[in-house]
């Protein structure tokens, strides 16, 4: 059945990037900038775009909020055929928690850059276990490489006092980065786990240091592990 439902999603994802045939020409000096709705719009405006709560008509309808011209917020679109969606928008795409409803089923669940990615969300990434860990950060970076990048720091300082180092992983190819250690060629969701012995500041003492962690969405990822 959820297969069914991502099959029927598919279908329907990337509809709204589709230029509708035939031209539209906007009433009023307040733009749409999504072609099938953009025939007529009534609502609130910021600096010649829809912004703010609007309704918006062309061969599609929508209703709901805007920023910046596009659907974003809480809003629901309605296909000429009869479908609609209604949920979570974000710059024109959905994102978040809906609903789609067509003639003989309701999908309900999470979408994710106008794709149904399932009833539940899965998280971009899950801390299994942390030991004398101080803090740690996930950042996404623009690179189709798919590449994970970690650093251990402490104090401003990559691998401070870092000994015995562990590093396993459940799939990919160990490369060196400066000081950070990469991975690349990885299938996700991707395991790993750190351990390492660290002396304190006066070198007067060891902490093993722990840290597991899940990366399940495909990106390339710069982590940084604070001990």
């Amino acid at each position: 059945m959820i297969e069914y439902r991502r099959i029927i999603a598919g279908f329907f994802a990337g509809m709204l990037l589709i230029p509708a045939f035939g031209s539209y020409t906007q009433t009023g000096d307040c733009k749409v900038l999504m072609p099938a709705v953009s025939a007529r719009y009534t609502g609130k405006c910021r600096n010649g775009l829809a912004h703010g709560k609007g309704v918006a008509e062309g061969i599609d309808l929508y209703t709901g909020e805007f920023r910046a011209g596009l659907a974003h917020g809480k809003g629901t679109y309605r296909w000429a055929g009869g479908v609609y969606y209604e949920g979570d928008w974000r710059y024109g795409m959905r994102e978040g928690k809906g609903r789609l409803v067509t003639r003989d089923s309701v999908i309900t669940g999470y979408w994710r850059a106008d794709r149904y990615i399932g009833e539940t969300q899965i998280p971009p990434y899950k801390i299994v276990r942390t030991l004398h860990v101080v803090r740690y950060s996930f950042n996404k970076v623009a690179n189709s490489k798919n590449e994970i990048r970690i650093k251990l720091s402490r104090g401003g300082v990559d691998n401070a006092g870092v000994e015995d180092l562990s590093f396993t992983y459940s799939s990919g190819t160990e490369f060196s980065s400066g000081t950070a250690y990469g991975l690349e060629n990885s299938t996700f969701p991707l395991e790993i786990k750190l351990m390492f012995n660290a002396w304190n500041i006066f070198r007067s003492a060891k902490s093993e240091v722990v840290f597991e962690f899940t990366i399940n969405e495909p990106a390339s990822w710069n982590v940084t592990v604070n001990y």
